[in-house]
Parts: C-alpha cells; sequence; structure tokens
C-alpha cells in the first residue's frame, strides 16, 4: 500500500491491498469518507468506504462496519448498493461496494428542483421494496434519507449505507442510549427513546418523499430539530400545488406521530403506491383504539380494564377495594387521588370507594397482582376480596345500620307497635342486601360489548396478555388481536366463515407465542444494556451470538407486523374471503412459528453469554 502523508484521507493514486487504486473522493460521512476507485483485478469501478473515525472509538466502529458488511453482503436486492468486503491493511479499515453513477437525491433536488409526482412513486417504491428485502431478514437501515439514495442512470433509485443501520449486532457496538442516523429524519417513537422497528424506517422514506416532493422539510422549530411530529402525518399537497390526492395521503399516513397509525411494513407502503387508493386497505385501521381505563396501555378486547391490569372477558371473579383510612381528611385525599386517576367515576363514587362502601374494580384472579400494583403506583393503598365473599368486605357501618334498625323496630314495637317486631327484621334484611349489592357492583364497570374472538382463542389472547410487560410485544400482540377480532366479526356478520377461521385462530396462536418470546428476548438484551461497560472488551465470538439475537428480535418483530398487515388486508377485502382458503395466513403463522423457534436458540445465547 502507498500511504497518503495526511493521516485518515487517502490520496489519488493510493493502492489498497495491492488491488484496489484510489481515483478520487465522492463523499463524507460522520466516521468515513467515500472514494472512486479502481479495481486492478477485475478492471472495474468500485467505491470505497474508508473509515475515519476518531482513536477513541476506532475498534468499536471497525466491529460496526464488520457487522455491515456480514449483514449487507446477504441482501442481494436491484434497488440495494451491493456490498462485496470488508478489509483491513496496516491503519486502514474499509468497505468495496458497488459505484453507482449518479447523484444522491439530495444533491438531485438541490440541482434541479422538486420531483414530479410520477417520478417520486417510482423513487418511493424502489427505496420500500429495497427496505421490505432488508427488514425481512432482520436488518433496519435506520438511517433512510435523501443523502442514502442514489440514482443511477436509468434513474433506478438505489439504497445505500447501513453504516447506521441497527444491523446485525449493532447493540453491541453502540452505546447505550446512542441515536444512529440523522435527526431531521427520525422517528417520534426513537427521538422518545423506543427501540425502533420497521415502521420507524416507513416513517423516514414518508419524509423523504415529502422533501423530494416539496424541496424542504416540514416546518421545524430550527435547521438542528426534527419537524415537529403531527397525529395526521405531514402532507405536502398543503405546501405545494399539484401532488395527487391519493400520493398526498400515503405520504401523510407514512408520516404519522403513532407507530401504530403508519403502514405496519415497507411492503405495505410500497403496495400503497403501486396502486393509488389501496392505501385504507393496508392501514391498521384504528388499531390503537380505546386505551385501557387505568394503565392506558392497548386494550385490544375491549374490556375497559386491559388484561394486565385484570380486565377478563369471562372469570371477574375479584373485588379490588380501596384501603378504608382512619381520618376523614385522609378519606378525603384518597378520594381525590382516585377521582384524579379515574375521572369517569366522579366525585360521589371516590367518596363511597374512600369509605369502602363500592369496589372501584370487579377483576380476573390473575390480573388482580398488576391491578394492585399500578393503583399501589398511584398511592392508593387497596385490598381485594374473592367474589364469594362479597359479606366480608361490607363496611363496618353497613352493619351498624341494620343492627341499629333491627333495634329500633324490636324497641318500637315492644313498646308502640307490635307489628314492627316482624317487620324491622326484614327491613334491616334489605338494608343489608342493598349494602351487599353495591359491594358487589364495581365503580368501573365493563363496556358493553359483542365478543370478536372465539372463547378459547380468546382465552389464549387474555393469557398472553396478562403475562406481556409493558413494550413493544405486548403491543404489537395487541395490534394482530384487535385487526384479528375485526375480521371475525366481518365474517360473522356475512354468515358465511368457510375455512378462514382455522387458519386465522392458528395465525393469533402463533403470535402469541412470538409476542411472548419477543418479550424474553427484549429482556434479555434489557439486561445486556445494563451490563454493556462488561461486554466492551468482548470478543468477537460473543458479539456476533449478541449479533444475532439482536437480528431474531428483529426478524420476529418484522414477522408480527406483516401478520397484522395480512389480516388487515383481508378484512378490507371481504369479498375475496367467500372464495377459498387464503393460503397467506398459513404462510404467515409457518414463519412466525420458525421465528420463534429461532429466538429459543437465540435467547440461549444471550442468556449464556450474560452468566459468563
Amino acid at each position: 500500500m502507498t500511504a497518503p502523508n495526511v493521516p485518515g484521507y487517502l490520496a489519488s493514486g493510493t493502492v489498497l491491498r495491492g488491488r484496489y487504486e484510489v481515483v478520487r473522493e465522492i463523499g463524507r460521512g460522520g466516521y468515513s469518507v467515500v472514494y472512486l476507485a479502481r479495481d486492478r483485478e477485475l478492471d472495474s469501478e468500485v467505491a470505497l468506504k474508508l473509515l475515519v473515525p476518531p482513536p477513541a472509538a476506532a475498534q468499536v466502529a471497525r466491529e460496526r462496519m464488520r457487522r455491515e458488511v456480514q449483514a449487507v453482503r446477504g441482501l442481494s436486492h436491484a434497488n440495494i448498493v451491493a456490498v462485496f468486503d470488508f478489509l483491513e491493511e496496516g491503519p486502514w479499515s474499509f468497505i468495496v461496494m458497488e459505484y453507482v453513477r449518479g447523484p444522491d437525491l439530495q444533491v438531485r433536488v438541490a440541482q434541479q428542483g422538486r420531483l414530479d409526482g410520477d417520478t417520486v412513486v417510482r423513487l418511493g417504491r424502489d427505496v420500500a421494496a429495497a427496505l421490505a428485502a432488508a427488514h425481512r431478514r432482520g436488518i433496519l437501515h435506520r438511517d433512510v434519507k435523501p443523502q442514502n439514495i442514489l440514482l443511477d442512470p436509468e434513474g433506478r433509485a438505489r439504497l445505500t449505507d447501513f453504516g447506521s443501520a441497527k444491523l446485525d449486532g449493532q447493540l453491541g457496538v453502540t452505546g447505550s442510549g446512542t441515536l444512529a442516523g440523522t435527526l431531521a429524519y427520525t422517528a417520534p417513537e426513537v427521538l422518545a427513546g423506543r427501540r425502533g422497528d420497521a415502521r420507524a424506517d416507513v416513517y423516514a422514506l414518508g419524509l423523504t418523499l415529502y422533501y423530494a416532493l416539496t424541496g424542504d422539510l416540514p416546518e421545524r422549530p430550527s435547521q438542528h430539530l426534527p419537524p415537529t411530529p403531527t397525529a395526521a402525518g405531514f402532507r405536502p399537497g398543503s405546501t405545494v400545488p399539484g401532488v395527487p390526492g391519493w400520493l398526498d395521503d400515503v405520504v401523510a399516513h407514512a408520516t404519522a406521530a403513532a407507530a401504530e397509525e403508519r403502514f405496519p411494513t415497507a411492503a405495505a407502503l410500497d403496495e400503497a403506491l403501486a396502486r393509488p387508493g389501496a392505501a385504507a386497505a393496508l392501514l391498521p385501521g384504528g388499531a390503537v383504539g380505546e386505551p385501557c381505563l387505568l394503565c392506558g396501555g392497548p386494550d385490544p378486547l375491549a374490556l375497559g380494564l386491559c388484561p394486565a391490569c385484570g380486565g377478563s372477558a369471562e372469570v371477574a371473579d375479584t373485588l379490588v377495594f380501596l384501603r378504608r383510612a382512619r381520618g376523614v381528611s385522609e378519606r378525603r385525599a384518597a378520594a381525590l387521588r382516585l377521582e384524579t386517576a379515574l375521572p369517569a367515576i366522579g366525585r360521589a363514587g371516590a367518596r363511597a370507594a374512600a369509605g369502602g362502601e363500592r369496589p372501584v374494580f370487579r377483576v380476573s384472579r390473575a390480573g388482580t397482582p398488576r391491578l394492585v400494583q399500578e393503583l399501589e403506583r398511584r398511592e392508593l393503598a387497596v385490598h381485594h376480596v374473592p367474589l364469594a365473599r362479597a359479606w366480608g368486605a361490607l363496611p363496618a357501618k353497613a352493619w351498624l345500620l341494620t343492627g341499629a334498625v333491627v333495634t329500633a323496630g324490636a324497641t318500637a314495637g315492644t313498646l308502640v307497635m307490635p307489628m314492627l317486631l316482624w317487620a324491622s327484621p326484614i327491613v334491616g334484611t334489605l338494608v343489608l342486601l342493598g349494602a351487599r349489592r353495591d359491594a358487589r357492583t364495581p365503580l368501573v364497570a365493563p363496556p358493553a360489548r359483542e365478543a370478536t374472538l372465539p372463547a378459547e382463542l380468546e382465552r389464549t389472547v387474555v393469557e398472553a396478555l396478562v403475562t406481556l410487560p409493558p413494550g413493544t410485544a405486548r403491543s404489537l400482540l395487541a395490534d394482530v388481536v384487535r385487526a384479528s377480532g375485526a375480521l371475525f366479526a366481518s365474517v360473522a356478520r356475512t354468515g358465511d366463515s368457510r375455512e378462514l377461521a382455522t387458519p386465522l385462530g392458528e395465525l393469533v396462536t402463533a403470535a402469541c407465542r412470538a409476542a411472548l418470546d419477543l418479550a424474553d428476548l427484549d429482556e434479555n438484551l434489557t439486561r445486556f444494556e445494563r451490563q454493556r461497560e462488561r461486554f466492551a472488551g468482548a470478543s468477537t465470538e460473543r458479539l456476533d451470538a449478541l449479533a444475532r439475537c439482536e437480528r431474531t428480535r428483529d426478524a420476529l418483530v418484522q414477522r408480527l407486523l406483516e401478520g397484522m398487515t395480512a389480516v388487515t388486508r383481508l378484512r378490507t377485502q371481504q369479498a375475496e374471503l367467500a372464495g377459498d382458503r387464503d393460503p397467506t395466513l398459513g404462510e404467515l403463522t409457518r414463519e412466525l412459528q420458525a421465528e420463534a423457534d429461532a429466538q429459543g436458540a437465540a435467547a440461549r445465547e444471550i442468556e449464556a453469554l450474560l452468566a459468563s
């Protein structure tokens, strides 16, 4: 190798590995410089991405780059810039990549102005197809933006630079809390600290399409900050004239603030761009739904309380009461806290609960511990009793009132009116029964609802949701369940389910298992995050084990998103369901089961890594 005089940069004519001759610099990134080079052996042009990190980050950056090559080299797709090799020579580490003649999208817009609708549609479909191929391999790009979309001479868009992507093992080579990607195009949930999934890349692509159509990003507080997210997404048609209405809708749906309101997968976005007017059939369609009254989490079965907080579609056998404080001021304070936590019960209801006269909830025994924990987190002391023992939950004043009625009647009957001797026990009993009725009637009652899932399947779903902690796994399973419930209800109304119920039920069951496995893997990865410094100098083999875990995790998320997309599509194309059994559900079920099996092996690897 002929070394340059300036550290960190390669001069024209520098030859690496006796094969790659540098021609000129063509671009720069955060920790890299990209050169056009000539491959002397093949007599062809290539791009060299040279790593130039600060010394303190050199080892970490090399590991990151090596994993970029390992992952992306396996992606063979017409819209992904090919990666050939990762090489080191002396102080240099570099990637050999396909050279694409043509500008990136940002340069193209800067030089020639915004693109017309047809061109943007072609570009969007190209990039969405590239992302769909990567996502199915468990690879997230995490830095989709105009600078990373190259336009070749034929006008085809090529996605490049997976260096900031959440690839195999990126978790093992980036600092906890480090934000990979470009701030302006980063999805709101990632900025909030959540682990992104395919929908974060969909958001970034949606913003990129907005930029291509308008020549700029949506209004933002500063050039250094991202656009302020909006629930309805960003509409390029509100900025420039001539954007087709259906394309305006697609971009808006892709850039919705809530991940649950976007296209679930890049493939769904591709299909929406391919078929004007098809977006509605590919969106979750109200997947967020009404949240749990207590924790605010997903309540896919419309129970009022989610299963994790004790909501039950069948057995609600436990009453949850506030502990009655001794002092009046303490009871008033408890009533105020309860009314603040659950405004719907009103002031009178909160006072009745604080006095021990009414239970707050009637829930399933399985969900009681989580419900009690949630209430205690809000400084509400509670106790719970089985429904069969509601007599024991009656407040003391109910017994005292009953006794007073009977005693007064007996006294009056003896001294004044004998009839009261037998009437007073009846009145006392009615008072006691009224108090018992109140003690069995919760202030928060489940809403009337129409069962959507078959009973056995609903039990399986409830058991899974009770077990799952808050996070990605529970949210994704809730989306799949809600979409499936809507499809079951739609089919029931038509009276012609044919063979749909069986494959749909199998898909939901597989989704339950996949969500439980995903939660386990997320827990292990979180444990790793807490011990990150311990693994700073870990061997390549250990980092590779961690890489496989992370990749398996993202692939499992992708399969759940694909399952939700398939169910949503079937629900909105009900006319097609009157035909034969749909093969898509069976295929997705098998893929979910296979990913869950792979998760087991990945979980064992990371557990061994953490235990070593």
